[in-house]
């Protein structure tokens, strides 16, 4: 891929954007960083500076796994429902679902740390 020139008008040093990236690593997923980013400070993209926002965020010491947290909540979810509809077979069919995905993910991503 060719290298990505900066923008005229992009007043943001590479620093500035790594310090920025470590402050709303605090509160937001890396997928809601990017548009952050974009929206509010009028970066185009990260790669600006010849780093991906995973790249930056491993510099900075910060890992999260995102697809893992999802399906975690998930599964918290459907069994917070059927604490109060103990009946409800869709849901325990959902349940049962979602923990093997939930499994699924944790044995893909214990391999791929390896």
């Amino acid at each position: 891929m060719a290298e990505l020139k900066k923008p005229s008008w992009l007043k943001l040093s590479e620093p500035k954007l790594k310090e920025l990236i470590a402050q709303l690593a605090e509160k937001h997923p890396p997928s809601v960083i990017g548009h952050i980013l974009r929206d509010q400070y009028g970066v185009p993209t990260v790669r600006v500076y010849g780093k991906k926002l995973g790249d930056y965020l491993r510099e900075l010491g910060i890992e999260r796994n995102e697809d893992l947290e999802n399906a975690q909540r998930k599964v918290e979810r459907i069994k917070e429902h059927l604490k109060s509809n103990i009946t409800d077979r869709k849901a325990k069919h959902k349940l049962q679902k979602a923990q093997s995905r939930l499994n699924v993910l944790r044995r893909y991503f214990s391999r791929r740390e390896n």
